[in-house]
C-alpha cells in the first residue's frame, strides 16, 4: 500500500501578496473586457435596428 505525501502548507503561503491579490482578478477582469468588446457593438446595432 503507497501513501501520498501531504503538501506542507508553506509552500502555499511562498507567493507575495501583490500576486496572491492580482492572479485571481486577472482572469475575471480578461472576462469584463472580452464582455464589454462584444456587449457594447451589439446594443449599438440593435439600437440602430430599432424603429423610431
Amino acid at each position: 500500500m503507497k501513501s501520498r505525501q501531504v503538501p506542507d502548507a508553506t509552500h502555499a503561503s511562498n507567493m507575495s501578496s501583490d500576486e496572491a491579490s492580482r492572479s485571481p482578478l486577472a482572469g475575471e477582469l480578461m472576462d469584463l473586457y472580452v464582455a464589454m468588446i462584444v456587449v457594447i457593438p451589439l446594443a449599438f446595432l440593435l439600437k440602430s435596428l430599432w424603429p423610431s
